[in-house]
């Protein structure tokens, strides 16, 4: 999954046993554990760090560091990527501007692209509080119960 969203196998591979690890784990213990290198494991941990996909943690009286998943960046990255919708309709709002009137193939192909962004931006406006809402159960169960979780 992880190739398919644009990153590496060794991030992909990382990344799942992070998020199955039942506590942080070390760089020796990620080499070790998963095959890799030392050099490969730190240069996947960096770019973990940096993407937000792990977040370094520190154990008392341990000296070494410490890496564990960050769940929380995918709501974040998903919440980037909603917000995101307004930049691209900025981007052919002003594609329309420059287009001569007589293109009308491309100006339907723009319209209909905003049109969908402007969907998009409408249906997930308040995704937040929706979520907010979802973990304190509110929703979860109303759609459990309705018979729509599969």
């Amino acid at each position: 999954m992880m190739e398919k969203a644009g990153g590496s196998r060794t991030l992909g591979r990382v990344f799942g046993y992070l998020l199955l690890a039942d506590t942080p784990r070390t760089l020796d213990q990620i080499a070790n554990d998963l095959l890799f290198s030392k050099a490969t494991a730190s240069l996947t941990v960096r770019q973990g760090l940096l993407l937000h996909f792990f977040e370094k943690v520190s154990i008392t009286g341990e000296r070494r560091d410490y890496y564990r998943a960050n769940v929380q960046s995918w709501v974040n990255a998903s919440s980037s990527q909603i917000k995101v919708l307004s930049v691209w309709e900025d981007l052919i709002d002003r594609g329309l501007e420059f287009l001569p009137p007589d293109n009308r193939a491309a100006m339907e192909n723009l319209e209909d692209m905003k049109d969908y962004f402007v969907f998009l931006r409408w249906y997930y406006s308040d995704i937040e509080e929706q979520y907010e809402l979802w973990k304190k159960g509110q929703i979860k169960d109303q759609f459990i119960k309705g018979g729509n979780h599969e």
